[in-house]
C-alpha cells in the first residue's frame, strides 16, 4: 500500500489495501472500511431483524468482531476485490448470536413475575414504526421460506451481494445460489399477499 504516513491509508485505497493495513494492526483501515460498509451492514441487519435499534447493535458488533479477528490471528489475504461479503458473513453470525441470546432472555423473563408498572412508549417515531411494520410483513413472508432460501434472498437482494459473493458467504456453489433464488422468487408474491 502506498501512503505518505504509516497508519493513514490513502483516501481512495482499495479494499485489499485496507485489508493489508488491518493485517498490520492499523486501526485507521478499519475506520475506512466502516465508512464504506456500515450502511450496507445496517441495511442488511434492519431487514434481517425488523428493528433499527437491533441493526445499530449489529453494526457495532460486526466491526468490533472484525477488529478482534485481525488482532487474534492473521486471516491471510482478502479473497475478493471487496471486503463486503466478509463483513456480511460476520454480521450474519452476530445476528444469529443475538437471536439466540434474545430467545434465552425471553425464556428467562417468561419465568419471572410480571412488573407492577409498564412504561408508556407512546412517543415512538411514526415513520420508524411504519417502516418496521413493512419490514415485519416482508419478514413474515420470508419466514415461510426454507431457511436456506431465506438466507440467500437476504444476501443477494438485501445486502446486494453478487451470486458469487453470496455463494462464498453461504459456503455453497453458485448454481445452488441461483436455484435457491429461482425457487424463492417463484414463491414470494403469494407469500407477501398472504401476510399483508
Amino acid at each position: 500500500m502506498t501512503s505518505s504516513r504509516r497508519g493513514k491509508p490513502p483516501v481512495a485505497a482499495r479494499d485489499d489495501d485496507l485489508w493489508d493495513a488491518l493485517r498490520r494492526a492499523e486501526p485507521e483501515a478499519l475506520g475506512e472500511l466502516f465508512s464504506r460498509y456500515a450502511n450496507v451492514v445496517h441495511a442488511f441487519a434492519v431487514r434481517h431483524t425488523g428493528s433499527y435499534a437491533s441493526a445499530d447493535d449489529a453494526v457495532q458488533a460486526t466491526f468490533v468482531t472484525a477488529w478482534r479477528l485481525f488482532t487474534r490471528s492473521d486471516p491471510g489475504p482478502l479473497q475478493y476485490d471487496s471486503a463486503r461479503p466478509w463483513l456480511l458473513a460476520i454480521a450474519r453470525n452476530e445476528l444469529r448470536n443475538t437471536t439466540r441470546a434474545r430467545r434465552r432472555l425471553t425464556q428467562f423473563l417468561s419465568r419471572q413475575a410480571a412488573p407492577l408498572h409498564q412504561p408508556d412508549h407512546a412517543e415512538a417515531v411514526a415513520a420508524r414504526v411504519d417502516s418496521e411494520k413493512h419490514i415485519q410483513t416482508v419478514r413474515a413472508a420470508l419466514a415461510a421460506l426454507p431457511p436456506h432460501e431465506r438466507e440467500t434472498i437476504e444476501l443477494v437482494y438485501w445486502a446486494e451481494l453478487s451470486v458469487a459473493e453470496a455463494a462464498t458467504v453461504l459456503g455453497v456453489a453458485e448454481g445452488t445460489v441461483k436455484a435457491r433464488l429461482s425457487r424463492a422468487r417463484h414463491r414470494m408474491p403469494a407469500l407477501l399477499e398472504e401476510h399483508r
